[in-house]
């Protein structure tokens, strides 16, 4: 068997996880985080496993494991089968405070004490006219056992679908609302628990957000009534890992489309940008795979040549020890 270039970590889908609280970068002009670039965590599906089943018990979105296993059938993935759980992430290109949340990847950062970085996956509005809006605003307030009234416009579109919605929810497991909610300064928008699990990493609210029951659950206690919120829509995201430049990539929003020239532009914009205004020499067929096929996970399109040296020195130096072992 050929040696492999990542490390996978093998685990089994019923396997309970919690939110991702990782470290920040150990360089201050860093974005990556999680795993290291040439590890990656797998699981492993069962006979009767979804790849929902699956994105559901490792507290991820579905579009989220889709992206990230391309070549894997979503519904029927087969036993036996690994299925990348996405471990590596590229920081948001914001103020590094408060809650981010990225729209397009369906993602919360959130930087906490000690600049850890605590990520959990969400589900946003859908692109009709329930879209969750974007701009900087915070948390008002927060709430535990909240009750739902809904809004008239809200009930009148499920009542058109023959769906009758009650005018109260009382606080409980039934809630929509779920068990926790904060409130955010932008009328009417919440960041909530759901009980549908499934609605995570989907766009299927009417611009609320919502969280894993677990995950908000934890997240609960973290967050203070005026910490700053920061929503942003940022399909494509770059930045550095020690002297590596990494590109992450998920389709666009579709309120806001893009062409692939667009995207193109875009892309090469922010690698410039990130190499303090001069375009590094990448990897154009990994740039324009990227952009064609988004899998949400950090690709390396660019070395620069000290640290691509170095790295081919040392393994150099690693075969000439191996070979005098082996003589």
């Amino acid at each position: 068997m050929k040696a492999r270039l990542l490390v996978i970590l093998l685990l089994t889908a019923s396997t309970t996880v919690s939110a991702l609280t990782l470290a920040p970068p150990k360089n201050a002009g860093d974005s990556l985080i999680g795993n290291p670039p040439a590890q990656a965590k797998y699981v492993t599906a069962k006979q009767e496993d979804t790849l929902i089943d699956i994105a559901v018990n490792q507290l991820i979105g579905q579009d989220e494991i889709v992206l990230a296993n391309p070549q894997v059938d979503r519904w029927l993935p087969g036993e036996g089968t690994q299925v990348r759980i996405p471990s590596t992430f590229l920081l948001p290109n914001a103020p590094r405070q408060g809650v981010i949340v990225n729209l397009p990847e369906m993602r919360i950062y959130f930087y906490a004490d000690a600049g850890k970085v605590i990520i959990h996956s969400i589900g946003i509005g859908r692109e009709d006219d329930w879209k969750t809006p974007l701009g900087k605003t915070s948390i008002t307030g927060k709430t535990k056992n909240p009750s739902w009234t809904p809004p008239k416009s809200i009930i009148a579109e499920h009542l058109a679908d023959g769906d009758v919605l009650k005018p109260y929810y009382p606080p409980g497991p039934n809630n929509p609302l779920g068990l926790f909610a904060f409130r955010l300064g932008i009328p009417g928008y919440l960041i909530h628990s759901t009980n549908k699990t499934n609605g995570v990493g989907m766009r299927v609210s009417h611009g609320c957000i919502r969280m894993y029951p677990s995950d908000i659950e934890q997240f609960f206690p973290l967050i203070k009534a005026g910490t700053p919120v920061n929503i942003v829509n940022q399909p494509i995201k770059v930045g550095w890992h020690h002297d590596t430049l990494y590109m992450e990539v998920y389709p666009a929003l579709e309120e806001t489309p893009a062409s692939y020239e667009e995207r193109l532009h875009s892309a090469l914009k922010l690698l410039e940008q990130a190499n303090a205004g001069k375009m590094p020499v990448i990897n154009s067929a990994l740039l324009q795979n990227s952009l064609k096929n988004p899998t949400g996970i950090p690709v390396a399109l660019y070395q620069r040549p000290a640290y691509a040296q170095n790295n081919a020195q040392s393994a150099e130096n690693d075969q000439a020890v191996l070979d005098s072992r082996t003589n």
